[in-house]
């Protein structure tokens, strides 16, 4: 009980700048993680590596009374405990000793520069002397040197260098950077009793000494308690405060809310909106120049999904800021009316059309904020987008079930632990198959722009909708799988579904007889996997029928797609027999594996007919049967989207407590609920919001529905059922404020109204 303890007091969160706040400068983005547990010597302490410019850079404080230094908060006579938390403003509690308090206030105004307060109070009814020192420890890159001390004008400051970057730590109180042997500075602290005395300091780090040090001078004179006080108050009113009963839940909600801003940028080269990164840790954040801007390390890069994700993370709180990242999409929409699946910064990553959850996303973001002004005006954009994707260009066979070009386009895929075997399944079915999923996706966006166009009184594309509507769902239909439980993929060129076999593995080079016959033409695909990951070109023929002709299909070189430490081409002729084949080029540990396309093989996606509600009742119940075992066994490869859509698909067809269930499992460490405490370490999750990727943040608005609030406004709010899991829960959001019960929910507004609500409704509450 005692080590869980310790662990639970540790503290481990990035600190950045908010553009809320302050300037937010995403390629000289400098961001700090403050941590208790991590580094040497110990200490309460903040490091960054400026974006990998330097090798680290460390900032904590030492304490020294009766020549006994303190600086590892393991051993204080009270441990460090945060006492508020936002995005770019932490307050820490600690004793270093039992005789002095120390409130530290920590906060990044903009992406340069560092700002701390440090209160210091006696609690004893005698005279304290002691010393305080500030430890700056800069390990610079080879163009570099450490922190030292040095005299600028009548201040004493640390100086380093790092790349082009120039760190200068100031401190007020006169400091001194003798004290021992570390390059800090410190001053000798007298206290009367219970007296208080409150010292500044600032790091900044710019292109020059000056720069750093004008800019460090200039930010000591804040007031931090100011700056407190504005932060809570935006945080209180842009955020929705849970409380489940269970502080650790409700420390999650609140920090994953907060860790959601710091993955908020501002507008950025392109981007005239705010935009998003999937993670802003200490490692990134620095480019040198518009031309070196790194796509690999997904800074800048939009994805529908992970917009389709941060919906529901933003939602109901900041519908604005919705509109606006889905803004960034708009102003980069192709003249044939394309929204394409990866935008950037420096433009569009690549011209493929980006996953059919555009209009869904938008009927959302309405929802929280009811505005046709809106609608309106980009009611013609959502009318384009949509035709295009039923253009031939996306349709190859042009028989109404458009196909995706490349995985990417899926969103499926963005999990580091996504597992090679199901990439190579899904890559491979991205160019050979019709996918029931996107189909599903495509009806879902056709249903909603008729109700767009419904609330808009236009009803010009009626028609065209609804063909569009009953042709995808006739088709999807044929394809389910009444023993299996979801649809199957097709094939895009016979519409057949065949399962998926080995043909043949080859470990040398040479050629081998194959006796393969089908009575429909089949599929299939070359997987080459090099010993040492080394790009290598190897060629495979293939002698069989294709085509009602014996011919022999030669692959290699470019054909083949590198991903890695494996490639694979998918061969555009179809085989109704195969009778011989042959490989060269490889060499010892080398394989190459022959395949047939597996048309039958699940993947995550296969949950979303049943989010769009393309399912009948007895398909649903068939698909919630089989999923938990897929679900159980895949669980670090579905992507965040999917987990969501699963659980509002679960609410959809009345499985509650399904829902219930698997948002505790995947987003609330099975903390409460049904489930096991403890589980999130085993779930694929960060177990730490404060530090966490956009793809372990917790969806807010999956959260409230789960807990009977189907809609809330600033001056609207809609009950469906009660909360039928927890004994009580509080939601305070703006003007309103619910006790939400088993049997009852009680609703307050700031007015001074309230209501007792005992039936589990539908109700529409609206502030008078």
């Amino acid at each position: 009980m005692t080590e869980q303890s310790e662990c639970y007091h540790e503290i481990n969160q990035i600190i950045a700048a908010d553009y809320r706040f302050g300037e937010v400068t995403p390629d000289d983005d400098q961001i700090w993680e403050l941590s208790t547990s991590r580094g040497e010597p110990p200490g309460v302490a903040l490091s960054t590596t400026y974006g990998l410019r330097a090798y680290g850079m460390r900032l904590y404080p030492r304490f020294t009374i009766k020549g006994i230094s303190y600086s590892d908060p393991h051993s204080f006579s009270r441990r460090p405990a945060v006492l508020f938390s936002a995005p770019n403003f932490v307050v820490l509690d600690y004793a270093p000793f039992s005789s002095l308090d120390v409130l530290q206030r920590i906060w990044v105004p903009d992406s340069q520069v560092l700002v701390g307060h440090v209160t210091l109070t006696n609690t004893t009814n005698s005279l304290l002397q002691f010393m305080m020192e500030w430890v700056a420890q800069l390990n610079p890159l080879l163009a570099g040197s450490p922190m030292t001390a040095t005299q600028i004008s009548v201040n004493t400051v640390l100086q380093g260098q790092s790349g082009r970057i120039h760190p200068v730590f100031f401190l007020t109180g006169g400091p001194r950077s003798d004290y021992s042997a570390f390059p800090s500075l410190g001053v000798e602290v007298s206290l009367t009793p219970n007296s208080s005395r409150q010292f500044t300091w600032a790091l900044s780090a710019l292109d020059s000494v000056d720069e750093s040090f004008y800019s460090a001078r200039k930010s000591t004179a804040w007031s931090l308690e100011n700056e407190q006080v504005k932060i809570a108050m935006k945080k209180r009113f842009e955020s929705v405060e849970i409380d489940t009963g269970d502080p650790s839940v409700n420390q999650l909600i609140d920090q994953s809310q907060q860790r959601l801003f710091q993955l908020l940028l501002p507008p950025f080269q392109q981007f005239k909106h705010p935009s998003y990164v999937s993670e802003r840790d200490p490692d990134q954040g620095a480019y040198a120049s518009e031309k070196t801007m790194k796509y690999e390390q997904d800074w800048g890069i939009q994805r529908i999904s992970e917009i389709w994700s941060l919906s529901r993370m933003l939602l109901p709180a900041r519908p604005d800021l919705v509109k606006e990242l889905l803004q960034n999409l708009f102003d980069q929409q192709a003249p044939d009316g394309t929204i394409f699946a990866q935008t950037g910064w420096n433009g569009n990553v690549t011209n493929l059309p980006a996953a059919p959850l555009l209009i869904s996303l938008v009927l959302d973001t309405y929802k929280s904020n009811p505005d046709k002004e809106w609608l309106t005006l980009i009611h013609p954009a959502l009318t384009r987008y949509l035709q295009a994707w039923f253009h031939i260009r996306n349709d190859d066979d042009e028989d109404g079930w458009p196909e995706w070009k490349h995985l990417l386009q899926t969103g499926l895929a963005e999990s580091a632990a996504f597992s090679r075997q199901m990439k190579i399944e899904l890559q491979v079915l991205a160019e050979s198959a019709e996918w029931p999923s996107l189909a599903a996706l495509l009806m879902h966006e056709c249903q909603g722009l008729k109700k767009i166009a419904a609330l808009l009184n236009t009803g010009d594309e009626q028609t065209w909708l609804n063909e569009k509507i009953e042709q995808l769902e006739q088709s999807v239909q044929g394809t389910w799988d009444e023993k299996n439980g979801f649809f199957n993929y097709r094939d895009r060129q016979n519409h057949n579904s065949p399962a998926g076999k080995r043909l043949h593995l080859f470990k040398q080079n040479g050629k081998s007889a194959v006796s393969f016959a089908s009575v429909q033409p089949a599929r299939i695909y070359i997987l080459f996997t090099p010993r040492d990951g080394e790009l290598r070109h190897v060629e495979c023929k293939i002698k069989g029928v294709t085509d009602h002709h014996e011919k022999t299909v030669t692959l290699s070189g470019r054909q083949f797609q590198w991903q890695g430490d494996y490639s694979y081409v998918v061969p555009e002729e179809l085989f109704k027999s195969v009778k011989e084949i042959e490989v060269s080029g490889m060499i010892k540990g080398d394989q190459v594996e022959i395949r047939l396309v597996d048309f039958q093989f699940k993947g995550p996606d296969f949950i979303i007919p049943l989010w769009t509600g393309l399912t009948s009742r007895e398909q649903a119940q068939r698909i919630v049967r089989q999923a938990p075992d897929f679900l159980e066994k895949n669980r670090h490869e579905i992507p965040l989207y999917i987990k969501i859509m699963w659980i509002e698909g679960l609410l959809k067809y009345g499985y509650k407590e399904s829902a219930w269930h698997y948002y505790c499992d995947w987003f609330l460490n099975g903390s409460i609920g049904e489930t096991e405490a403890g589980n999130l370490a085993n779930n694929g999750r960060n177990s730490n919001p404060s530090t966490a990727s956009l793809h372990d943040l917790i969806p807010i608005q999956t959260l409230l529905n789960l807990l009977g609030i189907e809609r809330i406004t600033d001056n609207e709010l809609c009950l469906q059922g009660f909360n039928e899991f927890l004994p009580k829960v509080i939601v305070q959001y703006k003007k309103f404020t619910m006790e939400l019960e088993t049997s009852q929910t009680s609703v307050k507004n700031t007015n001074g109204e309230s209501m007792l609500i005992t039936d589990p409704g539908p109700h529409r509450i609206k502030l008078s």
